[in-house]
């Protein structure tokens, strides 16, 4: 009885050789990898849109919490200049607001914070509030006029400028409670080793919401886009 050949072929050639597998596999790899890219996009989307969010929540908090904690300093350390921000954009009334802030300044003088009063702002209030500073017992040689515009980074640069060319380095800045964080970061964004010390009573001395909230907002751009702009004007000690 004859026994049947093995049918040449069929065994072999019915499933992929180990030879023919490999090549199947870098073909699978690719499959399976498509969307690869597209997750990553996606992903990277999600974190930086996270982080926007997260800034937009945090940024805000942080800088009204600065504004109030720095409203509630009373920095005495002895300086080199007791430095009055004008408040001719104060919110409130500015001659309230001047009256505090040159008593305040006057009672600092007379404790010997600093041996001399810098005044700031336009001469039309430059001048009289100097006046009232010599009035009050302070000697005319101690207090300084430099004519400077109304806001606060014009001013301050101005006192940089100032205190450098005498070869100085520190200030005790007067201005409102609210506004003391701003020109604190502002002065030192110069390279002053700036104090402050706000007054406590009378002008704009109250925290109301109003004004606390304008400074939030003047401080959070001051930190996002103004603060780039500001050179170092005194040399790090």
């Amino acid at each position: 009885m004859a026994v049947p050949s093995p049918v040449s072929g069929s065994s072999a050639d019915s499933f992929p050789t180990t030879g023919s597998v490999g090549n199947a596999r870098p073909h699978l790899a690719a499959i399976t990898g498509q969307g690869a890219p597209q997750r990553d996009h996606r992903a990277l989307w999600t974190a930086g849109l996270t982080l926007v969010a997260g800034l937009a929540l945090i940024l805000p908090a942080a800088a009204a919490l600065q504004v109030v904690l720095t409203a509630q300093l009373d920095d005495r350390t002895p300086t080199q200049a007791i430095v009055m921000l004008d408040p001719a954009r104060v919110w409130g009334d500015p001659e309230a607001a001047r009256t505090a802030r040159l008593a305040h300044a006057t009672e600092l003088y007379s404790q010997g914070v600093a041996p001399v009063v810098v005044i700031t702002g336009p001469r039309r209030n430059s001048e009289p509030a100097r006046g009232a500073l010599i009035a009050a017992g302070i000697p005319a040689a101690d207090v300084v006029v430099f004519p400077t515009g109304s806001d606060t980074v014009g001013s301050l640069g101005v006192v940089a400028t100032v205190i450098r060319d005498l070869g100085w380095s520190s200030a005790t800045i007067v201005t409102d409670p609210a506004h003391a964080a701003r020109a604190q970061v502002t002065a030192g964004a110069y390279g002053i080793d700036s104090h402050v010390s706000p007054t406590a009573a009378g002008g704009s001395s109250a925290l109301t919401s109003e004004y606390v909230g304008r400074e939030v907002l003047a401080l959070m751009r001051h930190y996002l886009f103004t603060r780039w702009s500001l050179p170092q004007i005194v040399p790090s000690v």
